[in-house]
C-alpha cells in the first residue's frame, strides 16, 4: 500500500496541495495497486522532484513573479507525473509516458532557473534550486532507464 510522503519541510506545499491540484483519483489509484514502492518516499526520483519543488518554494520573492509561476508549474508537474508513473506497472508504456513527462517538467524547471540567472538574479537559494533541479533530472532519467528494462525476479 502506498502511503502519502512524509514531507519534512513543512513550508513547502504538501500532499494536500498535490491532491487538490490534480484531484484525489490519481492517489486513490496508487493506493489500490500492488506497486514496487512501499511509499512514494521510497522512490528516489519522486523525492528528488519533491525537493526541487521545495527549493522553488524557498526562492519566492527572489525572482520575477512570472518566472516563479513557471517554475512552480514545472516543479509541481514533475512531482505529480512521477507519482502518477509509480502507479503504473514496471516496464509499462504508461510508466514511461509519465516519466518522460516528468523529465520534460524537470528540464523546464532547470531552464527557468537558467533564465533567472541570465537576467542577473543572484541568490544562493537560486543556485540551490538549480542543483536540486539537476538532481531531479538525473534521478528521473535513471528511473526512466530502469523502467525500460524487464523487471528482475
Amino acid at each position: 500500500m502506498v502511503r502519502a510522503p512524509d514531507i519534512s519541510d513543512k513550508t513547502a506545499p504538501g500532499i494536500g496541495a498535490l491532491r487538490r491540484a490534480r484531484g484525489v483519483l490519481w492517489l486513490r489509484s496508487v493506493s489500490e495497486l500492488d506497486v514496487e514502492f512501499e511509499s512514494l518516499d521510497r522512490c528516489a526520483a519522486y523525492v528528488a522532484a519533491q525537493h526541487a519543488l521545495a527549493a522553488v518554494h524557498h526562492v519566492d520573492g527572489v525572482w520575477p513573479a512570472a518566472l516563479a509561476a513557471q517554475a512552480h508549474h514545472a516543479a509541481l508537474g514533475a512531482v505529480m507525473t512521477t507519482a502518477e508513473g509509480i502507479a503504473h506497472a514496471h516496464g509499462s508504456a504508461g510508466r514511461r509516458r509519465c516519466l518522460r513527462s516528468a523529465l520534460v517538467s524537470a528540464i523546464a524547471l532547470a531552464a527557468t532557473v537558467d533564465v533567472a540567472r541570465a537576467m542577473g538574479v543572484v541568490d544562493p537559494r537560486l543556485e540551490h534550486a538549480q542543483r536540486v533541479a539537476g538532481r531531479a533530472i538525473a534521478m528521473l532519467g535513471m528511473f526512466f532507464h530502469a523502467s525500460a528494462a524487464a523487471r528482475p525476479d
